[in-house]
């Protein structure tokens, strides 16, 4: 059943799209791992409520997403058929939800393709926030790859999607992270990770919305410019 709503929600939209009444697109397909390698994670930024069928919908239907969201909306029955009809994992937010982890991890392993969005919470203007490292943790404790993402456009939501307002999904190289060897992750390696994390979004971003990530990225530009030059 799962699927069939997904294709159906897919097909609506890609029609949409093609009779030209939304202005969505994608670039950087083929940065995509090959989906018969395994499961990934997949990082994005968050805007608005929109972000999730927009990005269900420009990937390919064989990399169809699961995504973690907040428990409360399992509470009423329909809802909590839909979403986990949708394969979307409940978690409680505002703490480390152990439980949520370890399913999360599991269906990695078995070839999820789950979206995270390490903010944490809505931009809504589009200006990328501080992130978490949550995604790192699984991707490194479950052994799949890391997508970076960034969607832009989305800040009007729906009535600018129905304005023919331009929304763009991007896709960056896909990274593996190494295990440590106890597993574990140091304070000081998990802010690093986490940062490189987010650098890789920013870089995804038009300059205007990389918040306070643009000056570490022109940085990092500035130092690659320098030992190429060298």
């Amino acid at each position: 059943m799962g699927n069939i709503i997904y294709a159906v929600l897919a097909i609506f939209i890609h029609t949409m799209i093609k009779i030209g009444w939304w202005r969505w697109r994608i670039e950087g397909v083929e940065h995509l791992p090959p989906r018969a390698s395994g499961g990934m994670v997949m990082v994005m930024n968050h805007i608005h409520w929109i972000d999730i069928p927009a990005a269900g919908a420009l990937l390919p239907f064989a990399y169809r997403l699961s995504w973690l969201a907040k428990i409360e909306i399992f509470e009423h029955p329909f809802p909590r058929w839909f979403f986990q009809t949708m394969y979307v994992i409940p978690i409680k937010r505002g703490q480390r939800d152990v439980a949520a982890l370890e399913t999360s991890a599991a269906a990695l392993r078995q070839g999820a393709v789950l979206m995270i969005f390490p903010e944490g919470h809505r931009s809504r203007t589009g200006v990328l926030q501080q992130g978490r490292g949550g995604a790192v943790r699984l991707a490194m404790s479950s052994g799949v790859p890391i997508v970076p993402m960034a969607i832009i456009g989305t800040q009007h939501g729906l009535r600018g999607t129905f304005a023919r307002k331009e929304v763009v999904l991007r896709i960056g190289p896909a990274y593996t992270i190494e295990p440590t060897p106890d597993g574990k992750i140091p304070p000081d390696l998990m802010a690093k990770l986490t940062t490189d994390m987010m650098l890789r979004i920013a870089a995804l971003l038009p300059p205007e919305y990389r918040g306070s990530y643009a000056p570490l990225l022109a940085e990092n530009i500035d130092e690659t410019v320098s030992a190429r030059s060298a």
